[in-house]
């Protein structure tokens, strides 16, 4: 079975080759159809198909510079015929090293200009070559071979085909029926296959491959770690928001107003220029939130609390996900944050984050350092992993988390520890909870085994086919 555009291809062929551009001129078909149609006729054994390869030769960028504003010995002799003679060292404003080499050599051959006492003086006008840029010939190649980069070489294939013996039987025998070509609503809704067939496919039929889209490898990196978490118990947090309150970034986290750090805060945040106050949370809690504060910092500013910033850190999340978090509980989130820092191999202003938090009686430090050890050696496949004692003003005890990179050695993916137990009160929560963020994109780097944390973002398309 062949269909209606191999059927038109087959009843201009004979026994004579013709070329992809005579087939398609024929038709008035676009050239990349016809040549996919002249395969799929092959490989159904109906026409003998071959390809020869050509040279052919083509200006190039410098070829077209050329061509537009002169040969450089031309625009030399124009120079010349203006200013009658010129100092060679001037020279070089106007010409590379070796165009003006080659210009000097070529006018004093041709007795155009004669060199004295460093100076070029013109003698006559010749003629120059740009009129053989126009229309490229064997002419053309051989007055330039010595001359680089004017003219490129290029390889062309031209396929030709004929009918065979098969093909001519097939012909006489087809029978020209409208087919339906593809499965689509239109046909469902006005029942037109009630009067036409569907075309029939042979799926024996061996194609070229084609280089297809795939999922991004960080992305597919992402889900994996989400479904490793939902395996072993945990649900995934949401009210995740962009823009988020001071009190949820900072405060309600035990971190005093009048840090050291000041208005850049401890999480070198971006503040909002022109959406400058927020109320994102619930009342009650943010007075046990400002109690808290005088209790231990004795300052706290409700103007400072309801500042608008970029979230700098997932535990934002966790802290809202304490609201009605259940008990036993686990929770995670994978999301975007942003902080101020130095771009490099490393670090980047903005970041996925996977936070997490477990809720629940006579949970322990080692629980904590056990759930780590699991998600960084066994999901994110990193050689070893190490904990160093931290301090942070939301958990204690604390530790920072380092694990070892294949190229980069020992690298810090985070930080983890127990909620304090003076932040878990103004949740009214009496009982232990795990809380860690981790890096995801260091923890990609690992798992892709890439060494600079950009090539998460590349747009560089060969790459993302690897």
């Amino acid at each position: 079975m062949i269909s209606e555009i191999e059927y038109k291809v087959l009843s201009i062929l004979n026994d004579n080759w013709k070329s992809l551009d005579e087939i398609s001129n024929e038709l008035n078909i676009d050239k990349y159809k016809i040549l996919r149609t002249l395969g799929f006729l092959r490989e159904k054994g109906l026409i003998e198909l071959k390809e020869e390869k050509i040279k052919r030769y083509e200006l190039s960028e410098l070829g077209k510079k050329y061509l537009k504003e002169g040969l450089p010995e031309r625009r030399l002799l124009n120079l010349l015929k203006e200013r009658k003679e010129i100092n060679i060292e001037e020279l070089n404003k106007y010409f590379d090293k070796d165009e003006l080499s080659f210009s000097l050599g070529f006018l004093r051959k041709n007795r155009a200009i004669k060199i004295e006492n460093g100076k070029v003086i013109y003698i006559k006008d010749i003629e120059t070559y740009e009129r053989y840029l126009e229309n490229i010939d064997e002419n053309t190649v051989k007055l330039f071979k010595g001359r680089r980069r004017i003219i490129e070489e290029k390889e062309e294939i031209i396929y030709y085909a004929k009918i065979n013996e098969r093909g001519k039987e097939i012909l006489k025998s087809y029978k020209l029926e409208e087919y339906i070509e593809k499965y689509t609503k239109e046909v469902i809704d006005k029942r037109i296959y009630k009067n036409k067939k569907f075309r029939p496919y042979d799926v024996r039929i061996n194609i070229e491959e084609e280089s297809i889209g795939r999922y991004n490898p960080y992305l597919e990196f992402l889900d994996k770690i989400r479904e490793e978490l939902i395996s072993m118990g945990f649900k995934e947090m949401d009210r995740y928001n962009m823009i988020i309150s001071h009190f949820w970034n900072l405060d309600c986290l035990f971190i005093p107003q009048d840090h050291p750090a000041g208005d850049i805060s401890i999480m070198d945040a971006f503040y909002i220029k022109n959406i400058q106050y927020i109320e994102d949370f619930p009342r009650d809690l943010f007075e046990n939130v400002k109690n808290t504060q005088l209790k231990y910092f004795k300052i706290f500013d409700e103007n400072i609390s309801k500042r608008t910033m970029l979230i700098s850190h997932d535990t934002a999340i966790s802290a809202r996900t304490l609201l009605n978090a259940e008990k036993p509980g686990k929770y995670f989130l994978i999301e975007k944050v942003f902080r101020y820092d130095t771009i490099d191999a490393k670090h980047f202003i903005e970041f996925n984050q996977l936070e997490g938090i477990i809720l629940d009686d006579n949970l322990t430090f080692l629980d904590l350092l056990g759930i780590l050890k699991e998600l960084v050696v066994n999901v994110v496949k990193a050689k070893n992993i190490k904990f160093y004692p931290a301090y942070f003003p939301f958990t204690e005890p604390s530790v920072e988390v380092y694990a070892e990179h294949p190229k980069l050695g020992w690298i810090e993916v985070g930080g983890a520890g127990m909620f304090r137990e003076e932040l878990l009160k103004q949740f009214n929560i009496d009982y232990p909870v795990l809380a860690w963020g981790l890096g995801v994109d260091r923890l990609a780097t690992i798992y892709l085994n890439i060494n600079d944390i950009r090539e998460l973002h590349t747009r560089n398309i060969k790459k993302l086919q690897e």
